[in-house]
């Protein structure tokens, strides 16, 4: 196995709605690729806070209120989502909008898992790419690790 990438990002509330491109280069052809990615937290426990949201968003999108507090207290804990997407030199390798906050995918020629394609693991520039759906915590660490090997 040769690590081709391993690090730690940080993102925020301001990062809500976006896409954090992290490029990485596959120094040679290789058969399969190991994907280990993980974000902390997941939930936010602040009832009041998530309180605040549920109803925050419910005036924006119809004017009122739509769930009793018991209603929006079933609804707690409010987690962070993120989602994970893979484009190699060739193209589009696919994403993951799985909810878990700890996932690993293995890619090769004849198989891939997790919303993702198989293909050929190609020399070149490759970007992995986390979509930021929702933020609910002050920040969010992502951790990532991209193997390659035969």
């Amino acid at each position: 196995m040769r690590k081709v990438l391993e690090g730690r990002y940080v993102l925020t509330r301001k990062d809500q709605s976006t896409h954090y491109k992290i490029p990485f280069t596959v120094p040679e052809d290789a058969e399969k690729m190991f994907i280990s990615v993980a974000y902390e937290p997941k939930y936010n426990y602040d009832e009041e806070y998530g309180l605040a949201l549920i109803k925050e968003s419910m005036m924006k999108q119809a004017g009122e209120p739509l769930m009793t507090e018991g209603e929006m207290r079933a609804c707690l804990p409010l987690d962070n989502h993120l989602s994970f997407s893979l484009d190699s030199p060739e193209g589009a390798v696919g994403t993951a909008h799985r909810g878990n906050n700890k996932q690993n995918f293995t890619i090769c020629e004849e198989s891939a898992e997790g919303g993702f394609y198989p293909c050929k693991i190609v020399k070149g520039n490759w970007i992995f790419t986390v979509s930021v759906t929702c933020i609910i915590t002050d920040e969010i660490t992502v951790s990532l690790k991209i193997e390659v090997g035969k």
